[in-house]
Protein backbone atom coordinates (compact mmCIF):
# COMPACT_ATOMS: atom_id res chain seq x y z
CA UNK A 1 0.00 0.00 0.00
CA UNK A 2 1.54 3.34 -0.99
CA UNK A 3 2.03 6.11 1.50
CA UNK A 4 -0.43 8.99 1.35
CA UNK A 5 1.19 12.07 -0.14
CA UNK A 6 -1.30 14.65 1.10
CA UNK A 7 -2.40 13.35 4.50
CA UNK A 8 -0.52 13.68 7.75
CA UNK A 9 -1.88 10.39 9.11
CA UNK A 10 -0.28 7.43 7.33
CA UNK A 11 -1.67 4.36 9.01
CA UNK A 12 -2.10 1.18 6.98
CA UNK A 13 -5.89 1.20 7.27
CA UNK A 14 -6.42 4.95 7.37
CA UNK A 15 -9.16 6.05 4.98
CA UNK A 16 -8.98 9.81 4.32
CA UNK A 17 -12.19 11.71 3.95
CA UNK A 18 -12.85 12.91 0.45
CA UNK A 19 -13.74 16.41 -0.64
CA UNK A 20 -17.36 16.65 -1.69
CA UNK A 21 -18.66 18.75 -4.59
CA UNK A 22 -22.31 19.11 -5.57
CA UNK A 23 -22.71 18.53 -9.32
CA UNK A 24 -26.49 18.61 -9.78
CA UNK A 25 -28.77 19.74 -6.99
CA UNK A 26 -32.26 18.40 -6.32
CA UNK A 27 -34.87 19.45 -8.85
CA UNK A 28 -37.56 19.69 -6.18
CA UNK A 29 -38.03 19.69 -2.42
CA UNK A 30 -39.39 16.93 -0.21
CA UNK A 31 -41.94 19.36 1.21
CA UNK A 32 -43.78 21.66 -1.19
CA UNK A 33 -44.78 25.24 -0.49
CA UNK A 34 -48.43 24.19 -0.55
CA UNK A 35 -47.83 21.47 2.04
CA UNK A 36 -45.96 23.88 4.30
CA UNK A 37 -48.74 26.48 4.05
CA UNK A 38 -51.34 23.84 4.89
CA UNK A 39 -49.31 22.84 7.92
CA UNK A 40 -49.04 26.49 8.96
CA UNK A 41 -52.74 27.07 8.20
CA UNK A 42 -51.88 29.98 5.92
CA UNK A 43 -53.99 30.91 2.89
CA UNK A 44 -52.38 34.19 1.83
CA UNK A 45 -49.26 34.42 -0.32
CA UNK A 46 -47.53 37.30 1.47
CA UNK A 47 -44.91 35.03 3.05
CA UNK A 48 -44.39 32.54 0.21
CA UNK A 49 -40.75 33.51 -0.34
CA UNK A 50 -39.99 33.36 3.38
CA UNK A 51 -41.69 29.97 3.78
CA UNK A 52 -39.82 28.61 0.76
CA UNK A 53 -36.56 29.66 2.39
CA UNK A 54 -37.60 27.99 5.64
CA UNK A 55 -38.25 24.76 3.76
CA UNK A 56 -34.67 24.86 2.44
CA UNK A 57 -33.28 25.65 5.89
CA UNK A 58 -35.32 22.86 7.52
CA UNK A 59 -34.24 20.39 4.85
CA UNK A 60 -30.57 21.27 5.47
CA UNK A 61 -31.06 20.71 9.20
CA UNK A 62 -32.68 17.32 8.68
CA UNK A 63 -30.05 16.20 6.17
CA UNK A 64 -27.18 17.30 8.39
CA UNK A 65 -28.62 15.51 11.44
CA UNK A 66 -29.30 12.25 9.60
CA UNK A 67 -26.30 12.36 7.20
CA UNK A 68 -28.71 11.67 4.34
CA UNK A 69 -29.66 13.46 1.14
CA UNK A 70 -33.39 13.23 0.67
CA UNK A 71 -34.04 14.18 -2.96
CA UNK A 72 -32.10 12.84 -5.95
CA UNK A 73 -28.88 14.74 -6.61
CA UNK A 74 -25.40 14.10 -8.03
CA UNK A 75 -22.09 14.59 -6.22
CA UNK A 76 -18.38 14.26 -6.88
CA UNK A 77 -15.99 13.12 -4.20
CA UNK A 78 -12.25 13.72 -4.60
CA UNK A 79 -9.20 12.03 -3.08
CA UNK A 80 -5.56 12.82 -3.58
CA UNK A 81 -4.94 9.14 -4.29
CA UNK A 82 -6.85 5.90 -3.93
CA UNK A 83 -7.46 4.96 -0.29
CA UNK A 84 -7.83 1.29 0.76
CA UNK A 85 -11.56 1.71 0.15
CA UNK A 86 -13.73 4.69 -0.75
CA UNK A 87 -16.30 5.92 1.75
CA UNK A 88 -18.85 7.96 -0.21
CA UNK A 89 -19.84 9.81 2.99
CA UNK A 90 -23.40 10.65 1.93
CA UNK A 91 -26.40 8.37 2.33
CA UNK A 92 -28.33 6.88 0.73
CA UNK A 93 -26.25 6.17 -2.42
CA UNK A 94 -28.37 5.17 -5.43
CA UNK A 95 -25.61 4.48 -7.92
CA UNK A 96 -21.98 5.18 -8.76
CA UNK A 97 -21.75 6.77 -12.19
CA UNK A 98 -17.99 6.46 -12.61
CA UNK A 99 -14.64 6.26 -10.88
CA UNK A 100 -11.97 8.36 -12.57
CA UNK A 101 -8.35 9.16 -11.81
CA UNK A 102 -5.27 10.84 -13.22
CA UNK A 103 -2.85 8.08 -14.13
CA UNK A 104 0.90 8.33 -13.68
CA UNK A 105 1.16 10.22 -16.98
CA UNK A 106 -1.33 12.80 -15.65
CA UNK A 107 -4.06 11.63 -18.05
CA UNK A 108 -7.60 11.41 -16.70
CA UNK A 109 -8.75 7.80 -17.00
CA UNK A 110 -12.00 6.00 -16.20
CA UNK A 111 -11.51 2.95 -14.00
CA UNK A 112 -13.26 -0.10 -15.52
CA UNK A 113 -16.28 -1.23 -13.49
CA UNK A 114 -14.76 -4.72 -13.39
CA UNK A 115 -11.94 -3.32 -11.22
CA UNK A 116 -14.13 -2.33 -8.29
CA UNK A 117 -17.17 -3.41 -6.31
CA UNK A 118 -19.84 -1.03 -5.03
CA UNK A 119 -21.56 -1.71 -1.72
CA UNK A 120 -24.92 0.10 -1.75
CA UNK A 121 -26.15 -1.80 1.30
CA UNK A 122 -23.67 0.08 3.46
CA UNK A 123 -24.93 3.46 4.58
CA UNK A 124 -23.20 5.55 3.30
CA UNK A 125 -22.10 3.45 0.33
CA UNK A 126 -18.57 2.23 -0.21
CA UNK A 127 -16.35 1.21 -3.10
CA UNK A 128 -13.85 -1.64 -2.77
CA UNK A 129 -11.22 -3.16 -5.01
CA UNK A 130 -12.69 -6.09 -6.92
CA UNK A 131 -11.37 -9.56 -6.10
CA UNK A 132 -7.96 -10.00 -7.67
CA UNK A 133 -7.77 -6.32 -8.60
CA UNK A 134 -6.04 -3.34 -7.03
CA UNK A 135 -6.53 0.39 -7.30
CA UNK A 136 -3.97 1.93 -9.67
CA UNK A 137 -1.22 4.37 -8.86
CA UNK A 138 -2.15 7.99 -9.51
CA UNK A 139 -0.31 11.09 -10.57
CA UNK A 140 1.01 12.92 -7.51
CA UNK A 141 -1.34 15.86 -7.20
CA UNK A 142 -4.38 16.98 -5.30
CA UNK A 143 -7.75 15.54 -6.30
CA UNK A 144 -6.23 12.83 -8.47
CA UNK A 145 -9.25 10.56 -7.88
CA UNK A 146 -12.81 11.62 -8.70
CA UNK A 147 -15.92 9.54 -8.06
CA UNK A 148 -19.31 10.67 -9.40
CA UNK A 149 -22.37 9.22 -7.69
CA UNK A 150 -26.09 9.79 -7.15
CA UNK A 151 -27.83 9.98 -3.80
CA UNK A 152 -31.37 10.48 -2.57
CA UNK A 153 -34.78 9.33 -3.67
CA UNK A 154 -37.82 11.24 -2.41
CA UNK A 155 -40.15 8.33 -3.19
CA UNK A 156 -38.34 6.13 -0.66
CA UNK A 157 -38.04 8.70 2.12
CA UNK A 158 -39.98 7.73 5.28
CA UNK A 159 -42.83 10.06 6.23
CA UNK A 160 -40.98 11.01 9.43
CA UNK A 161 -38.62 13.18 7.37
CA UNK A 162 -41.42 15.23 5.87
CA UNK A 163 -43.05 15.64 9.26
CA UNK A 164 -39.75 16.76 10.79
CA UNK A 165 -39.29 19.40 8.08
CA UNK A 166 -42.83 20.70 8.64
CA UNK A 167 -42.27 20.96 12.40
CA UNK A 168 -39.07 22.94 11.92
CA UNK A 169 -40.73 25.23 9.39
CA UNK A 170 -43.59 25.82 11.83
CA UNK A 171 -41.25 26.56 14.71
CA UNK A 172 -39.18 29.05 12.75
CA UNK A 173 -42.16 30.70 11.14
CA UNK A 174 -43.61 31.45 14.56
CA UNK A 175 -40.24 32.41 16.12
CA UNK A 176 -38.48 34.42 13.47
CA UNK A 177 -35.94 35.97 15.80
CA UNK A 178 -34.42 32.52 16.35
CA UNK A 179 -33.68 31.99 12.65
CA UNK A 180 -30.73 33.23 10.65
CA UNK A 181 -31.57 32.48 7.05
CA UNK A 182 -28.92 30.71 5.04
CA UNK A 183 -27.45 28.94 8.08
CA UNK A 184 -28.11 25.60 9.69
CA UNK A 185 -29.45 25.70 13.23
CA UNK A 186 -27.54 23.68 15.79
CA UNK A 187 -30.48 22.66 17.98
CA UNK A 188 -33.35 20.42 16.97
CA UNK A 189 -36.80 20.52 18.52
CA UNK A 190 -37.10 17.46 20.77
CA UNK A 191 -40.00 16.08 18.72
CA UNK A 192 -37.92 16.31 15.55
CA UNK A 193 -35.00 14.52 17.19
CA UNK A 194 -37.32 11.71 18.27
CA UNK A 195 -38.66 11.41 14.73
CA UNK A 196 -35.24 11.34 13.05
CA UNK A 197 -33.01 9.45 15.49
CA UNK A 198 -34.02 5.99 14.16
CA UNK A 199 -32.89 7.07 10.68
CA UNK A 200 -29.65 8.76 11.66
CA UNK A 201 -26.53 7.35 10.01
CA UNK A 202 -23.80 7.13 12.61
CA UNK A 203 -20.28 8.04 11.54
CA UNK A 204 -17.95 5.13 12.23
Amino acid sequence: MPEYNYNILKYNNYVPYGKLELVTGPATTLVSLAEAKTHLRIEHSNDDTYITTLIDVATDIVEEFTRRKLVTQTWNIYFDEFPPYIDLQLGIVRQVQQVGYFNQDDVFTILPTTDYDVDLIAKPGRIYQASGKSFPQTYEKANAVKVTFDVGNAVEVPSAFKQAILIIVGRYYENRQDVVLGTIATQLPLMVEHLLTPYRLIEL
